[in-house]
């Protein structure tokens, strides 16, 4: 697995979605999150557990805490 390398820069660079890779990758890479909740959640989902609660963890990297503001998931 790739690792992630967080380094201090001159510039200042700033963007509403520069967390979301991040966490993203910090999920998928480093965490068994999906699998984990597939085994303690009972029920088979059209839209599986571990896709709504990383739906709403990139929605609160991205600052909003309302579930309607996922369109086009």
């Amino acid at each position: 697995m790739k690792k992630i390398v967080i380094e201090q820069s001159s510039k200042a660079f700033y963007s509403s979605h520069s967390g979301l890779a991040l966490v993203g990758n910090l999920i998928n890479g480093y965490t068994s999150l999906c699998e984990r909740l597939e085994k303690e959640v009972p029920g088979q989902p059209r839209v599986s557990h571990g896709d709504v609660v990383k739906t709403y963890l990139g929605l609160l990297c991205l600052g909003k805490s309302d579930f309607e503001a996922a369109q086009g998931v």
